[in-house]
């Protein structure tokens, strides 16, 4: 239950990414761009994130840009985009057609924002077993080069448990890979608003900080089997999930929040 490995996932039952995409995935570890949202849709994600971030300045709690961990089932228009068609079409492909979206985060990197998310694998900070979790990152703004897009490691999903040493500096993540120099160069994720990437929870990946005047967030949304479980004593995580396909297990079959909360639920991300 403790192993952190990677799950290949099989191209010939795929139905809505292509074969060879299925195989970038297996080889490099995500899958990078892919169309999701309509123009219609992609706007709408924009506002409605837009005043989600107002809600929360107006909270005037100390809490940060990147406080918006958890929320799914919270709020409503976090469980529509974790519930959208096209999303859950390209995740069955990749874990099968029983699973769940089990947290979610969005990442908003402010106009100037200094924090970086150094190099790290997702699956190290996680109580969720077997390591099956697929992020789908939704470009809620365009990424391109100046704004900090999130970055990948090729071919680092498949090395198991990489080690890591406390990360220092202005950061938005506690943990960073020592040495990263040994692997394939990075892989730059520069996304149109609207489009996706889904990458495995054993990839190493991190973002820089945004030297642009031009704000950069990023809703992930993280899926994985329902046969799946968690570490013990965190039992709790099993309560907060978005039923999407199929059987849902042993996680708790929540039902869709008829507004938006945005009561403080953790500690993390606070100024």
């Amino acid at each position: 239950m403790d192993d952190i490995a990677f799950f290949p996932a099989d191209p010939d039952l795929a139905t809505t990414l292509t074969a060879h995409q299925v195989n970038d995935f297996n080889k490099k570890g995500f899958i990078s761009p892919i169309d999701a949202l309509t123009v219609e849709e992609t706007a709408q994600s924009q506002r409605y994130f837009d005043l989600l971030l107002e809600e929360l300045a107006r909270r005037n709690d100390r809490r940060n840009a990147y406080s918006i961990m958890g929320y799914q089932t919270r709020c409503k228009g976090i469980w529509d985009l974790a519930t959208h068609p096209k999303i859950l079409a390209c995740v069955e492909d990749l874990i099968g057609e029983n699973f769940v979206c089990w947290t979610s985060h969005y990442f908003c990197k402010l106009p100037k924002d200094k924090k970086r998310v150094p190099w790290h694998q997702d699956a190290t900070y996680w109580p969720v077993r077997p390591t099956q979790t697929v992020t789908v990152w939704l470009a809620i703004d365009d990424v391109n080069l100046s704004n900090g897009p999130m970055r990948f490691l090729p071919g680092s999903h498949d090395l198991g448990k990489i080690s890591w040493k406390k990360a220092q500096g202005d950061v938005v993540l506690g943990q960073e890979i020592k040495d990263v120099s040994a692997y394939q160069a990075p892989f730059d994720n520069v996304l149109r608003a609207g489009q996706i990437s889904i990458h495995a929870s054993t990839l190493v990946h991190g973002s820089d900080p945004n030297s642009s005047k031009r704000r950069r967030c990023g809703l992930t949304l993280r899926y994985i089997p329902s046969a799946c479980g968690v570490t013990p004593g965190s039992e709790r995580v099993l309560q907060s999930a978005v039923p999407c396909r199929g059987n849902s297990g042993a996680w708790q079959v929540n039902t869709r929040p008829a507004g938006d909360d945005l009561a403080p639920i953790h500690d993390h991300y606070r100024d």
